[in-house]
């Protein structure tokens, strides 16, 4: 007991190992990816349909990020959310016997994102950061669901990729000999334009996804 006890004060009370010019900092964590999702209408060669729109749904997934201390307070990181999978849901298609909520569109999102990171606290034991950045992302494994196929008679499905501005703001908790504990949250704009064909003409449709990102782990320093 008194070994613990010793232990978990030394953490607390011990002297901070600060970040500091030629640090790399290394973080993974759990991440809850939630779409701040809005859409066009559903366009049928070019003419909107209206009432029609899609939905994103929410997922969860893991990020990797890496970053290098340029000065004792500025940082540049590298953001690597792995790949998570996404639905899309249709609505105000039930004129053609889609049901409003019905999946259409089943997609992987990989959107690795470059920041440019404020460090307030680097000499502390909490150090809280923000930083802006820019973001890419790719959309692959792009599938239509079989109502889409069987019901539109959906097919020649195509994901435009995306660019957009990033924000994230985020504390370290450090613990021992390097390591951190890490909350983290990121806003990324994220749009795409989706395109297939079906049997009364080419559709499309703009869908702005710019998700919330939560995100738990740990990280180190070295």
């Amino acid at each position: 007991m008194k070994k613990s006890l010793t232990l978990a004060m030394a953490l607390i009370c011990g002297p901070s190992l600060a970040v500091e010019k030629g640090d790399w900092i290394f973080h993974a964590r759990a991440i809850n990816i939630n779409p701040n999702d809005d859409s066009s209408l559903i366009r049928v060669d070019g003419a909107g349909v209206p009432g029609t729109g899609v939905s994103v749904d929410d997922n969860f997934s893991l990020d990797l990020s890496l970053a290098y201390m340029v000065s004792d307070h500025w940082a540049v990181e590298l953001l690597a959310d792995l790949s998570s999978k996404h639905t899309v849901s249709a609505n105000g298609l039930t004129d053609l016997g889609v049901p409003n909520g019905t999946d259409v569109v089943d997609t992987n999102v990989l959107p690795p994102t470059l920041f440019i990171q404020y460090q307030f606290r680097p000499a502390e034991k909490v150090r809280p950061y923000f930083g802006l950045g820019i973001n890419h992302t790719l959309f692959f494994n792009d599938e239509l669901s079989l109502a889409a196929k069987d019901v539109l008679g959906a097919s020649g499905l195509k994901l435009d990729s995306s660019f957009g501005m990033g924000a994230q703001f985020g504390i370290d908790f450090e613990l021992n000999n390097g390591w951190f504990f890490n909350v983290d949250a990121k806003y990324i704009q994220i749009d795409t334009e989706a395109k297939f064909d079906t049997a009364i003409g080419r559709a499309s449709v703009d869908v702005d996804i710019n998700p919330t990102v939560i995100g738990v782990g740990f990280g180190r320093t070295f």
